[in-house]
């Protein structure tokens, strides 16, 4: 890596990522436990243990429940090593995603203002701080993504490996890591055919399907241990593919901002409430309509640019287009409520797609660039304003109530 590189790219992306980690760092340990966050700690226990379900989320995959289970047997369960996990993956996904835009578009700019606004995305920050597998999935599938394009360049089998565990984890932690695994596979059995490989096609498969479902199966061992076998276990995928794709919800939730087709039309939120120490506790997910709104028409100015008869398609551009389409559509068609935190398996993608057509304004126009620094102060400026929501203070600034009002509980209201 020449000295260029590190100092017009890595230097700032160390930059955005340390703002990241201090965003979701900061009163980790003062901010409550949330009913999800107790409840996961319970069900890792009961399924570690018993190999029994519950009492929350039975429906999901299992990594959470055996990585919270031996880091509680580590480390207690105690608010940083509840939440150490969904810390850590929330930091270096914006590591990841800003690595990602690099490789495929060898665009800095774009690179950096992708990982820039998924570092300060209050949404993403907010399930960073909070002791569920929102953030994992999306690291894990970042991962993946990233690894199987390596192995495309380099043409080095253990990196197409690394890619199926790293989707593995991502599968074994939420399903939405199945979106970008498929995209994945199908790009690399499509260059196969193209170079006329039948090999090259069976090892893509042999590392994108049997390794994911080799590392998901082993997060069943405690089921198994229960004197289960494979025939029941297929049984049991069917089960909750079924509730996957019908359950309403917890009663207890507002239900409000379930639509996902509407995340990129209008501001939208997911909201936890809590009272400790005689204190109320609100925590919104809430999205930056500076950043979401332009998601939709940037990804679609990008889709037409690449669909001209007079503009060469780019790769890079085409895989992201690719990942945020296939990611996105199965969400927002589907018929059943979708919240928000389902969010973090399309924005990384749809950041991408802003940043792409930023820099190419920024390159192109005679002021571009300082429409972008302008823009960039405003997105910094109104998400630092949407933060304190992101970290459980909702109701202690005047300037939320409007937005805290929408998702104020309903038995508060009295």
């Amino acid at each position: 890596m020449d000295k260029d590189t590190i100092r017009t790219f890595v230097l700032p992306l160390a930059v955005i990522v340390l703002l990241g980690a201090i965003l979701r760092l900061v009163g980790v340990a003062q901010q409550p436990a949330l009913s999800d966050e107790v409840s996961v700690a319970l069900s890792a226990v009961h399924y570690s243990e018993d190999g029994q379900f519950g009492p929350t989320m039975w429906y999901h995959p299992n990594l959470r429940n055996v990585a919270l289970y031996t880091i509680g047997t580590l480390f207690g369960y105690g608010p940083y090593a509840l939440r150490g996990m969904s810390l850590f993956t929330g930091i270096l996904s914006v590591f990841l995603l800003g690595v990602l835009v690099y490789v495929l578009t060898k665009d800095r700019i774009a690179a950096l203002v992708a990982a820039f606004l998924l570092s300060i995305e209050q949404v993403h920050i907010t399930f960073s701080r909070q002791a569920i597998q929102e953030t994992w999935t999306t690291f894990f599938f970042l991962a993946g993504v990233v690894l199987a394009y390596a192995y495309h360049k380099r043409d080095r089998a253990f990196l197409l490996v690394l890619s199926g565990v790293a989707f593995g984890l991502g599968m074994a932690s939420k399903f939405h890591a199945f979106f970008p695994l498929l995209v994945s596979l199908a790009a690399l059995v499509y260059l196969a055919w193209k170079d006329r490989s039948g090999a090259r096609a069976v090892f893509a498969i042999s590392c994108l399907v049997v390794t994911p479902m080799i590392i998901y199966l082993l997060t069943y061992v405690p089921w198994f241990g229960r004197g289960y076998d494979l025939f029941d276990w297929v049984r049991m995928q069917h089960v909750i593919s079924v509730t996957m794709t019908t359950h309403p919800g917890n009663p207890m939730d507002q239900l409000i901002d379930t639509k996902a087709w509407q995340w990129f039309l209008r501001p939208m939120g997911y909201a936890n409430f809590v009272i400790s120490g005689g204190r109320p506790f609100l925590t919104v997910a809430y999205s930056n309509p500076l950043v979401w709104l332009l998601i939709l028409p940037s990804a679609a100015y990008l889709a037409w640019r690449s669909l001209r008869k007079d503009s060469r398609p780019e790769e890079g551009t085409l895989l992201l287009l690719a990942l945020f389409i296939v990611s996105y559509v199965p969400l927002a068609c589907s018929p059943r409520p979708i919240w928000i935190l389902s969010s973090l398996a399309v924005i990384p993608f749809g950041f991408a797609m802003i940043a792409i057509v930023a820099s190419r304004a920024a390159k192109s126009v005679p002021w571009g660039k300082s429409a972008l620094v302008l823009y960039l102060a405003g997105v910094l400026v109104s998400s630092l304003a949407l933060y304190p929501m992101a970290v459980g203070k909702g109701k202690s600034y005047a300037y939320l109530d409007t937005i805290a009002e929408r998702f104020r509980p309903e038995f508060e209201r009295r």
